[in-house]
C-alpha cells in the first residue's frame, strides 16, 4: 500500500488533460474544491481552451433564496458557492468571468442563446486564438448577432463557424475570406438558401470543405450551383431541407465526388390548395 498513488499526486499535465474535458460546471464549481493541487491545476489556461456556455433565459435570475431548494443551474450554483451579491451579477458578468480563466488561450467557444453586445465584444478582444466559434444558439432577435461580421477580423485563426441564420451571411463570409485564411467549415442551420446566399458561398468561400445546411429552405438551382462550384467539398449535409427531392438524379450525380453527402428527408415544397 505504500506505493499507492493519491489523486492529488497526479502529474499536473495529466490533470490538465483531464480537466479540459470535464465541462464547465465541474471545472468551475467542483474540481477546485477537491484539493490544493486540483485547484492550482484548474487555474491553468489549457483547461479552458474549450468553453461551452449553458443557455441563459432572457430574464436570467441568479436569485435562489426564494426557491427553498438547492441551486439548480450552473449560474445559480456559482452565485451561491461564491456568495456573490446577486443584485450585481448578470449573465454578461458570468461570461466574462469564465472567459478570463482562459487568459486569451481559448480556441473553441460556444456562446449562449441570449448574449449581450458587451459579452460578444469581450470574447472578440480577449480570445484572438479562436479556431471554432458556435453562435448557432443565438436567437434571431438577439441584437448582438449583428456584431459578428464586424468582429470576424479579430479571429484570424478561425477554421469553423456555426450559425443558425443566413442573415448578414454575405458580410460575415466576406470578412472570413479576407481575414481567416484557414477557414474551411461552415454550419448554417434552418437557413434560407436561395440565389443570393448560394452566390455568397460559391464566391467568397469556394474552397470550403465542410458545409452543413441541414433543415434549410432551399432553392433547388442554388444547391446545384453550390455542387458545381465548390469542388473541394468532402462533406455536405442537406438533410431535412425543403426545396428539392432527396432522390433528385441530377443532384445525386453532381454530389458523387463528395465523400459524405447527406440529403435524407429532403423534399420539394408542397403547395396545399384549400
Amino acid at each position: 500500500m505504500e506505493d499507492q498513488r493519491m489523486w492529488e499526486d497526479l502529474n499536473t499535465d495529466c490533470l490538465v488533460n483531464i480537466f479540459g474535458r470535464v465541462g464547465m460546471e465541474l471545472l468551475l464549481l467542483d474540481i477546485p474544491f477537491v484539493c490544493k493541487s486540483w485547484y492550482k491545476a484548474s487555474l491553468i489556461p489549457s483547461c479552458w481552451q474549450c468553453i461551452i456556455f449553458p443557455d441563459f433565459a432572457a430574464d436570467q435570475t441568479f436569485d435562489t433564496s426564494h426557491q427553498g431548494v438547492e441551486p439548480n443551474t450552473i449560474c445559480q450554483r456559482f452565485v451561491s458557492e461564491f456568495r456573490i451579491d446577486k443584485s450585481h451579477f448578470s449573465s454578461t458578468a458570468f461570461i466574462k468571468c469564465v472567459i478570463n480563466h482562459s487568459r486569451g488561450k481559448a480556441t473553441s467557444i460556444t456562446l449562449p442563446a441570449y448574449c449581450t453586445q458587451e459579452a460578444v465584444e469581450f470574447v472578440a478582444h480577449v480570445c484572438p486564438e479562436l479556431v471554432f466559434l458556435d453562435i448557432s444558439r443565438y436567437l434571431l432577435l438577439t441584437p448582438a448577432r449583428k456584431l459578428i461580421s464586424d468582429l470576424i477580423c479579430k479571429w484570424e485563426n478561425l477554421v469553423e463557424l456555426w450559425l443558425s441564420w443566413s442573415y448578414n451571411l454575405e458580410k460575415i463570409l466576406s470578412q472570413i475570406s479576407v481575414h481567416c485564411k484557414s477557414f474551411c467549415s461552415l454550419r448554417v442551420s434552418y437557413a434560407s438558401i436561395h440565389k443570393d446566399e448560394a452566390l455568397t458561398i460559391t464566391t467568397l468561400v469556394p474552397n470550403i470543405k465542410y458545409l452543413n445546411l441541414r433543415s434549410a429552405d432551399f432553392d433547388r438551382d442554388s444547391l446545384v450551383s453550390i455542387l458545381r462550384s465548390c469542388k473541394s467539398l468532402v462533406l455536405l449535409d442537406v438533410r431535412d431541407c425543403v426545396g428539392f427531392n432527396e432522390a433528385d438524379e441530377e443532384i445525386l450525380k453532381l454530389s458523387s465526388h463528395i465523400s459524405k453527402f447527406m440529403c435524407e428527408g429532403s423534399k420539394e415544397e408542397l403547395f396545399i390548395i384549400p
